[in-house]
């Protein structure tokens, strides 16, 4: 602890300006990303947020950096300033790989909520789409943020209205969404598949709807790529 309180005070006397910590937002939400740019802005860092996919071989939040390119020092200010924030275990990695490359004084900081593994980061990538709806009585779209939040748009006479709440895959190919305003969740089934056209094959996720609800009236939501 003392330690940690001395390497404390030397960086703050020294400065950390001319340290850039490169934050990972995919799998964060506003808020959570806005309290750790706060608090570490407070020590002096600089905030870069960027939405790029986790490295292959990280499991779990952690600091990467290049070798030699980061004062060690102001890492375990960033470190104690997340344990305050409730982010504890975090790894260190010393690596360069794709474009996940760190010049002096920058170092990337993953965080990945407790409780999310790899596998479930894939699938949460392969479904953060936006969904059109089809056979719909009025225009509806679901779009499933890869930070577990979604936004329903729909038509209400000339009105577009917005909604907003979390998703989250219950046990696959399920997924539940819960409503902000504290309704009752919402369940719809993923089915991927590939489509044959005049023009050629087209990949399809598509999101439907296990039981009537109000506002999707009668959709299917669909997702769809050509290969």
């Amino acid at each position: 602890m003392y330690r940690t309180i001395i390497i404390t005070i030397l960086v703050l006397l020294s400065g950390c300006t001319n340290t850039k910590v490169h934050l990972y937002t995919k799998y964060l939400s506003e808020e959570e990303t806005y309290k750790i740019t706060k608090e570490l802005e407070k020590n002096k860092f600089t905030v870069i947020a960027n939405t790029l996919s986790i490295p292959e071989n990280v499991n779990g939040s952690t600091v990467i950096y290049a070798p030699f390119s980061v004062n060690m020092d102001h890492v375990s200010v960033a470190l104690d300033t997340l344990s305050k924030l409730g982010w504890t275990g975090i790894q260190s990695e010393n690596f360069v790989k794709g474009n996940h490359w760190y010049k002096k004084n920058n170092f990337g900081l993953i965080l990945i909520p407790e409780g999310l593994v790899k596998t479930e980061l894939k699938l949460n990538d392969e479904l953060s789409l936006r969904y059109v709806g089809t056979d719909c009585e009025t225009y509806v779209e679901i779009e499933l943020h890869s930070n577990n939040t979604y936004t329903v748009k729909y038509k209400d006479g000339s009105k577009v209205i917005a909604k907003k709440g979390a998703w989250k895959l219950t046990q696959y190919p399920y997924l539940e969404l819960s409503d902000a305003d504290g309704f009752m969740p919402m369940y719809f089934q993923a089915v991927k598949r590939t489509e044959q056209d005049i023009i050629g094959k087209v990949n399809v996720m598509e999101i439907e709807p296990l039981q009537s609800y109000q506002i999707l009236s009668n959709c299917k939501f669909r997702h769809g790529v050509r290969s």
